[in-house]
């Protein structure tokens, strides 16, 4: 039908009109951009007899009437209809259309339908909106979590067939979707841009899970302390307050703080929670948060400055490509160049200093250490290079330096990786290349003529200079993380590098300067602040188990990652023929040490002074006793009856260890069982095998068929029947007692 407009706005109403009079002001028909598909509203079946008779028309003539001539209706003086949507659209054309031209479609429905059919409708006719796709997932993800696959199908058709195939991607990934969905509370998060399906297939071809997993837990971290992990605050929480909080970080920053401190006050953020008390309280959680606020736009935007990264880090692996690139890297750890109980930390391109640490910590810190590298250098490895400033020239993208590969492949042999690819990036001699290329540039050889002996002692004598280079030795001056002026402004808080702040960054992306100084406060922050708190979204602030400094090793020109005479990497010393190192002075301790801060995302915001090892202490987190003897324990794979080695055999002695690995194959959907048949958790293994002698963890996968056959073999039923989950130490010794 056809009605006069009479529309009273809420203020908020009023706000999204004005965005909408924008659009429709200058077009040549007004009417037809504003009139684009009707307002459903709801009349009581005795009103609509009212206004049939009001207006002299029959049921029949307004039901037949032609949808683009719609009939009009005259109802009567102070009559109101109820909308279910697009009230926002009405009040935009009281702003622009003339009094003639003052009417509007409406699709009548009757007020008896149900509550269901009502949300539906509404539902139905916001496809005027363009909607972001993170509404649009989270709308799927509830109707398919409510079993409504026909407002699931409904919504599933505003997307396009690319975005369709990235949904699909995403819900065939179980652990992105329930990391996902962990967020879903948090109603703010999912409007406007940030989340976006177009690009999903691109994100999870990057198998960069372990990372992007983390950032998203560290956005639900971060969201739950701002208020106080209650669900229903969460659910009022709105676009524009995630918007106005993101990318800040109170706690570093008085001017963040500042800033956000008016419009908290003045109910502009979180303008649905009105009880003072929360209020307060959300206030006071706000204030104490000292990384950068994260959001699903902050995730998407970060991951650009990774991605670089990840190409290089893949480049050291041979195809095929199976698992996480994090999973696929521990599977190429070798143990080479390591010693026992300590970590390699990178201090400069050529200096190395070591930590004490497990097998775990060589394999975690030496993959991060690789991601650091390709940070500080990918514009010299793959055709990529930092954005623009505005008032300088666009960066030029170099052409990938092989001695720039050679350095990253000497680093990853010198943390303990090994590959095809690594071992042949090292077998090559840039140097030679490099001088070789130079003279042929600067002397082409169909211009100038020379003798071929002279030349090649030329090449030899140039790549033997530039192999000796040895590195300055300067002052190690760590940079600010805070300053007194305004700081890095807020679009330059996420995403790819800016040029200014690559070329000062990249001498400083070392561990033990990323770890350097976490409380940190002043009026601004820096951008090596802003690189800091990215890398600590995506791989945690976990450090090795021990921070105190063993061992000085030379600094010669490539540090541990020099040539040998031959062309050959220097043997490293193997894990049992560690020499005793010397212990350092207090003052180098002090001076070299790394310091340990909270791990998970919500001490990010302790204020607490870091924790740091004195360097006479030896440690070993969660090992008890040194002189405790250990057992290596094996890990096999029971399949098609009988166990199997894995490919790469590895043995494990630390209880540590053993409970990451046996963690780590849960998540794949293995079972952990014992050569007797009993069902394992994570933090039993290591006890339970030690215990019956056969030091073996059984891998069973979830798919065997006969995976009941090895428990009967040895004589007891399944798991479920003989040990409960949940049964207590006391009934679970008896039940040991009883086999």
């Amino acid at each position: 039908m056809r009605y006069d407009i009479q529309y009273h706005a809420t203020e908020q109403e009023r706000k999204f009109a004005e965005d909408r009079e924008e659009n429709f002001r200058g077009t040549a028909r007004a009417e037809e951009n504003l009139r684009k598909g009707g307002v459903p509203a709801t009349i009581t079946e005795q009103d609509l007899k009212v206004a049939l008779q009001h207006s002299g028309r029959t049921l029949e003539e307004l039901l037949d009437s032609p949808q683009d001539v719609p009939l009009k209706l005259t109802l009567p003086a102070n009559f109101m209809l109820e909308c279910l949507h697009g009230q926002h659209r009405i009040l935009a054309a009281l702003e622009t259309l003339t009094p003639r031209e003052e009417w509007w479609t409406v699709d009548l429905y009757l007020s008896t339908m149900s509550s269901e059919a009502q949300v539906a409708l509404s539902e139905e006719y916001s496809n005027s909106f363009n909607f972001a796709d993170g509404e649009i997932y989270a709308k799927i993800r509830d109707y398919q979590q409510r079993n409504k696959p026909f407002a699931e199908r409904r919504w599933r058709s505003y997307l396009s067939k690319g975005k369709q195939k990235g949904l699909g991607q995403l819900l065939g990934r179980e652990r992105y979707k329930e990391a996902f969905d962990t967020l879903l509370p948090v109603r703010g998060l999912w409007p406007g841009p940030g989340f976006s399906l177009g690009n999903m297939q691109e994100v999870l071809a990057m198998r960069f899970d372990e990372e992007i997993l983390h950032y998203l837990d560290h956005i639900w971290q971060i969201w739950s302390l701002i208020l106080g992990e209650d669900a229903a605050l969460m659910h009022k929480t709105d676009r524009f307050t995630v918007e106005a909080l993101h990318l800040r970080a109170p706690q570093a920053s008085g001017d963040d703080l500042s800033q956000l401190k008016p419009a908290f006050e003045s109910g502009k953020l979180f303008p649905e929670i009105t009880e003072v008390d929360t209020r307060r309280s959300i206030w006071n959680n706000i204030s104490k948060i000292a990384c950068l606020i994260p959001s699903l736009y902050t995730l998407f935007e970060d991951i650009k400055l990774l991605s670089p990264c990840v190409k290089i880090i893949k480049a050291l692996i041979e195809r095929p490509f199976k698992g996480s690139l994090h999973d696929m890297m521990e599977q190429r750890f070798s143990g080479a160049n390591q010693a026992a109980g300590t970590v390699v930390v990178q201090d400069t391109e050529t200096a190395f200093n070591m930590c004490e640490g497990s097998v775990t910590d060589q394999i975690e810190f030496g993959y991060r250490q690789l991601y650091l590298f390709a940070l500080r250098h990918f514009a010299r490895m793959i055709g990529e290079c930092p954005k623009k400033e505005n008032d300088r020239p666009k960066p030029i993208i170099e052409e990938p330096d092989p001695v720039t590969w050679y350095r990253f492949a000497l680093l990853a042999d010198r943390l303990g990786f090994d590959s095809e690819v690594i071992r042949r990036l090292k077998a090559d001699d840039p140097y030679r290349a490099e001088a070789r290329n130079f003279l042929l540039k600067h002397n082409p050889p169909e211009l100038y003529t020379f003798d071929q002996q002279r030349f090649e002692e030329c090449v030899e004598q140039m790549a033997r200079t530039r192999a000796a280079v040895v590195e300055k030795v300067r002052q190690r001056i760590k940079p600010p993380v805070v300053v007194d002026g305004p700081g890095e402004p807020l679009p330059r808080r996420c995403g790819r590098f800016f040029q200014t702040a690559y070329e000062y960054e990249r001498n400083y992306l070392f561990l033990d300067v990323l770890y350097d100084d976490p409380d940190a406060r002043g009026k601004g922050i820096t951008s090596f602040f802003v690189r800091r708190s990215v890398y600590f979204a995506f791989f945690g602030r976990r450090v090795p188990s021990a921070t105190a400094e063993v061992s000085q090793p030379p600094r010669n020109p490539e540090g541990n990652m020099s040539r040998g005479s031959d062309g050959a990497s220097p043997p490293g010393p193997a894990p049992s023929q560690a020499p005793a190192a010397e212990p350092p002075s207090r003052e180098q301790a002090r001076r070299d040490h790394l310091t340990i801060v909270p791990s998970s995302s919500q001490d990010q915001m302790a204020v607490g002074p870091p924790l740091q090892v004195s360097e006479n202490v030896v440690t070993h987190l969660g090992e008890g006793s040194m002189n405790h003897p250990r057992r290596r324990i094996v890990f096999q794979v029971y399949q098609r009856g009988g166990l199997q080695d894995q490919e790469r055999s590895m043995s494990y002695s630390d209880p540590l260890e053993v409970k990451r690995v046996a963690t780590k194959y849960v998540r794949k959907g293995m079972h952990l069982m014992s050569m007797r048949g009993r069902g394992l958790t994570p933090e039993r293994c290591y006890d339970a095998v030690v215990g019956d002698g056969t030091y073996t963890v059984v891998l069973v996968p979830r798919e065997e068929a006969e995976i009941n056959k090895l428990m009967i073999a040895s004589g007891v039923g399944s798991v479920a029947e003989n040990e409960p989950q949940h049964a207590t130490s006391q009934q679970k010794r008896r039940m040991i007692t009883q086999r």
